[in-house]
């Protein structure tokens, strides 16, 4: 094993439900932009569509790109709703976090495997901005710069599970991917197409496991892989 460890970030790190999560989210969303005179469910149809996009990148545009070139298809106004987007993650965003099981072990286990010369990596689905991501980040208790790399939709090109986000990862970083381990709580997204010569570690707290798929040899809580950072790594 490299000492390269890649981090999903919901229900993995940041201890939550990630379907109460969305829920939260979206219901934030519609109620938003509905109070700027959009149609909630037109605009909802069209924002989902936007992300979908994103899941089926060309591996040409950033997901940033691919998500506002959705949006542009229905309406021209994209700075007004990017600024939307942006004031609420400054704001209401937060409020979110009363959902999250707040827990020190997040910070605990960073600091453990940076104190050993771990490189850190956050490998969290890039569907959301840096400003979004940086407060969800915040949520767990940790910083965004305990990693090396973020990955967030300005500079990815590709999603989970596809193999090329993580192969665009360590092009990017020019490191090598042999080894390197994966740390997630969901089989199918954060493992299904996860290059073979990297390591499997399930977090099992919040577990997704929507395609009913065998559990990983190494599955654990957070709390058991903390003890296992502590002892074997």
């Amino acid at each position: 094993m490299s000492k390269i460890i890649l981090f999903d970030l919901d229900s993995t790190l940041l201890q939550m439900n990630q379907d109460e999560f969305l829920k939260c989210y979206f219901s934030d969303v519609q109620k938003i932009i509905s109070g700027y005179g959009y149609d909630s469910k037109e605009f909802m149809d069209v924002f989902q569509k936007s992300a979908y996009s994103i899941l089926n990148s060309d591996g040409i545009h950033t997901n940033e790109e691919l998500f506002w070139k959705a949006f542009s298809n229905k309406y021209d106004d994209l700075d007004k709703i990017n600024k939307i987007f942006n004031d609420y993650y400054d704001t209401d965003f937060d409020k979110i976090a009363n959902i999250v099981n707040k827990s020190d072990l997040p910070r605990r286990i960073i600091d453990e495997l940076k104190s050993k010369g771990y490189t850190l990596i956050l490998a969290t689905n890039p569907l959301f901005p840096i400003q979004c991501t940086k407060k969800r980040i915040e949520w767990a208790g940790l910083e965004i710069d305990d990693f090396l790399y973020v990955s967030t939709y300005e500079n990815s090109k590709y999603s989970k599970p596809s193999h090329l986000y993580y192969e665009e990862i360590f092009n990017k970083l020019n490191l090598e991917i042999g080894g390197a381990t994966m740390v997630g709580n969901d089989l199918f997204d954060d493992f299904s197409d996860l290059p073979s010569s990297m390591n499997k570690i399930l977090i099992t707290d919040y577990l997704i496991n929507t395609k009913k798929l065998p559990l990983l040899d190494k599955s654990y809580t957070l709390k058991e892989f903390y003890d296992i950072v502590k002892k074997e790594f």
